[in-house]
């Protein structure tokens, strides 16, 4: 029952940055059909941002949060108006735009590396007080990281179902000429998805910095496991990428606990091919 109970506690503090992550990543992925290798270097820029906002500038944590996660989606919007939407309109296919992904996500993430350098870095919080939940120890910051995942995760499932702009993300994402048709305009509509998928990513750099520390490659250690999720959860089913990430955290948490995490993400993987096989054997 302790192994149950620990798995399940340190699993949701692992997922709660997993959460936006494959939120912002599948919501692209939904509204342009290809997997964007560069979404990483969201999580990257916007742990780096809130460095420069907290650790240069001097400005308390959660306070950086918010410049920096703003700051990364304007930089997403910026990427997909100058590499990602020229590629589209050209016709280019899903694969050339994989590979247009994975040579971005490399240009920014040295740049990072050539700016900031390869040493590791820690935000500037206060020491935090520990209390026992279930028989585990959890941080004052884990609990407010997750507190703050959940606020983001109840914002965006309200903006999408319930406003009529989400309405009107769906509506372009099923079926650009028809949204076009009823009078939305896809290219306002596009830029608003990145730039919500570019705040979501820079959100989960942060907490993930805050866990443990910021480097160039924050990103790009995880981004195959954001591929996964999103996959798993459903292509632009932001509930799904949920309820995924929940799952993947409380298995790399409980493989951990007995193993290493290596051994983790290994299994990680063999349950996604699982569950992949299962789908196609259904259909």
């Amino acid at each position: 029952m302790s192994f149950i109970t620990d798995s399940l506690i340190l699993g949701i503090i692992q997922a709660a940055p997993l959460v936006l992550a494959a939120a912002g990543f599948t919501m692209i992925f939904y509204l342009n059909g290809f997997i964007n290798v560069a979404y990483a270097e969201n999580l990257t820029m916007g742990a780096y941002f809130a460095i420069i906002f907290n650790t240069m500038l001097k400005i308390n944590f959660y306070v950086s949060i918010i410049p920096a996660a703003l700051l990364t989606g304007i930089t997403s919007v910026i990427t997909y108006l100058l590499v990602f939407r020229v590629s589209i309109k050209r016709g280019v296919s899903s694969t050339e735009m994989i590979i247009l992904s994975v040579g971005l996500s490399f240009f920014i993430r040295y740049l990072i590396h050539i700016i900031f350098g390869g040493v590791l870095r820690n935000f500037d919080v206060a020491a935090p007080s520990s209390i026992k939940v279930l028989g585990i120890g959890v941080t004052t910051i884990q609990l407010m990281t997750i507190f703050l995942v959940i606020v983001a995760v109840v914002a965006l499932y309200f903006l999408i179902y319930r406003t009529k702009y989400g309405e009107m993300m769906r509506a372009l994402a099923n079926n650009e000429d028809l949204a076009m048709a009823s009078g939305i305009n896809p290219n306002r509509v596009s830029i608003l998805i990145w730039f919500i998928a570019g705040v979501l990513g820079g959100l989960s750099g942060v907490f993930y910095g805050v866990f443990s520390f910021v480097n160039p490659a924050v990103g790009w250690k995880l981004i195959l496991i954001i591929i996964m999720i999103s996959i798993v959860g459903g292509v632009g089913n932001v509930r799904g990428a949920l309820m995924a990430s929940v799952g993947a955290g409380v298995i790399l948490a409980g493989v951990t606990l007995l193993t290493t995490p290596i051994y983790g993400e290994i299994i990680l993987l063999l349950a996604f091919i699982a569950v992949l096989q299962f789908r196609t054997v259904r259909s």
